[in-house]
C-alpha cells in the first residue's frame, strides 16, 4: 500500500479518495428525505444524489469523478498509456472535471433546498475534495519541466 501511495502525487491521491467517496455518497447516501411522521407506507422516503429531484446533476458528477479516477488508475497503476486528449493535457482535464463536479452538485443543492439529507452535505465536501485534487494535479503538472527543458 505504501508503494502504491508513492506512485501517486498528492493531487492524484486526493482525486482517488475524494472521487470514490463522492461516487459512494451520490449512489448510497440519502440526499433528500421526507418526514412522514408515524405513517407506515410502502416506499423509501429517502433519495440518493442520482435520483430525483434533479438527478441529472448527480449523474454528471458521478461521470466526472469516474473519468478522473479511471484516467489516474490506468495511467499510473497499469502498464497501459493513454494518449493525451487532442486539445488539452490530462492535468487540465482533471482541473476542469473536478470543478465541474463541484459546481453541478452545488447547483443540485441550490435548486432543491428542502428536506436535505446528510448525504447532500457530505457529497458537497467530497466534491470539493475532488475539485481541489484536480487543482493540485494541474499545479503539479505546471511545476514539472517540459520534455527537453533543463531541470
Amino acid at each position: 500500500m505504501r508503494r502504491l501511495a508513492k506512485q501517486l502525487s498528492q493531487g492524484e491521491r486526493l482525486v482517488l479518495v475524494g472521487g470514490i467517496l463522492l461516487i459512494c455518497d451520490l449512489v448510497l447516501l440519502p440526499w433528500h428525505s421526507v418526514d412522514i411522521g408515524d405513517l407506515e407506507i410502502a416506499f423509501d422516503p429517502t433519495r440518493s444524489g442520482i435520483e430525483e429531484p434533479n438527478g441529472g446533476y448527480g449523474v454528471a458528477a458521478v461521470i466526472f469523478a469516474a473519468v478522473m479516477i479511471v484516467q489516474i488508475v490506468v495511467a499510473r497503476l497499469t502498464p497501459l498509456r493513454l494518449p493525451d486528449p487532442p486539445l488539452v493535457p490530462w492535468s487540465q482535464v482533471h482541473l476542469v472535471a473536478g470543478i465541474f463536479a463541484a459546481v453541478v452538485l452545488v447547483i443540485k443543492l441550490v435548486r432543491e433546498t428542502e428536506l436535505l439529507g446528510y448525504g447532500a452535505y457530505s457529497g458537497i465536501l467530497a466534491a470539493l475534495l475532488v475539485a481541489y485534487g484536480g487543482y493540485r494535479i494541474a499545479q503539479e503538472a505546471a511545476a514539472e519541466p517540459a520534455d527537453g527543458d533543463p531541470v
